[in-house]
């Protein structure tokens, strides 16, 4: 018997708790009229920021380790920079095999690959040549006439001697042709 006061004051709990939920205005921050800035939300913009130093850090160490770290050997490049270390790199025992067969392959071959630099140079000469014509190019002046057939409207009667051109053979062009 206790449960029947509370059965019947729960459906009027939900209502009262929906009526509660939409009549409510939603509050969003502290809105005020007031439009002065406060100490809190004011920064100070520089390059002392955290961000700031660690990119300056990281710069410095790295130009440090540039200058002060120990590079490669000079002669461990590529062996195709000139025609006397691939020779010295044919004759290397202690150079892996395949760069050994490249090398021997390839020493002696000085003179061929200036020619073939030399001709190489001379089409991109060439190329660029043709390519600045091209650009350059430009269609002919088409001069249209409003009203061509104006040519044919003066009557071929009393016209003074020297008055006119001679356009017997002239061939008016249109759009079409």
């Amino acid at each position: 018997m206790f449960l029947r006061p509370v059965l019947r004051a729960a459906p009027l709990a939900r209502v009262n708790a929906a009526r509660a939920l939409s009549s409510s205005a939603p509050r969003r921050g502290d809105h005020h009229d007031s439009h002065s800035s406060s100490s809190e939300a004011d920064t100070t913009e520089s390059f002392f920021s955290a961000g700031w130093v660690a990119t300056f850090g990281l710069v410095a160490a790295g130009y440090a380790a540039y200058l002060y770290l120990p590079s490669t050997q000079v002669g461990s490049g590529s062996s195709a920079l000139s025609n006397d270390a691939l020779e010295a790199k044919a004759k290397d025992e202690s150079a892996p095999w395949l760069t050994r067969v490249l090398s021997k392959e390839l020493a002696g071959e000085d003179a061929v690959w200036t020619k073939r630099n030399d001709k190489h140079l001379e089409l991109a000469c060439e190329a660029a040549d043709t390519k600045l014509i091209i650009q350059d190019a430009e269609r002919p002046k088409v001069h249209r006439l409003t009203y061509p057939s104006a040519f044919e409207q003066a009557s071929p009667h009393s016209i003074a001697v020297g008055s006119q051109c001679d356009l017997s053979d002239l061939v008016v062009k249109s759009e079409s042709s």
